[in-house]
């Protein structure tokens, strides 16, 4: 899914207009980017935890060549599902498998 079926999919479910439903979700990444600048943790219930996670700098390799290269020192966003979030999709896919198995689909 990318932003741009995030913005639709929130127009036709929320019944709103597409440059509402666009300041939604920008306004909501921007807020998500913000936080984790300043090493927030943010915790959406039943969804999952996204936090930043450090790395130190070290020798690593150039595959291509062979030759050392220093990595520099950097934080990487890291995301956590939720145990609910990951039971959710584990249902639905449960029911997609069984579905697909008595030759039904569902959409």
């Amino acid at each position: 899914m990318t932003r741009a079926d995030l913005i639709e999919r929130i127009c036709e479910k929320g019944h709103m207009p597409r440059p509402r439903a666009e300041l939604l979700v920008n306004t909501v990444f921007d807020c998500l980017e913000q936080s984790m600048r300043r090493g927030e943790k943010i915790e959406v219930r039943g969804f999952g935890t996204f936090q930043i996670r450090g790395y130190r700098a070290y020798k690593g390799r150039n595959p291509r060549t062979g030759q050392l290269v220093a990595v520099k020192p950097k934080r990487l966003p890291h995301f956590r599902a939720s145990v609910a979030l990951v039971e959710r999709i584990n249902e639905r896919r449960g029911k997609n498998t069984e579905a697909a198995a008595s030759g039904m689909h569902s959409h």
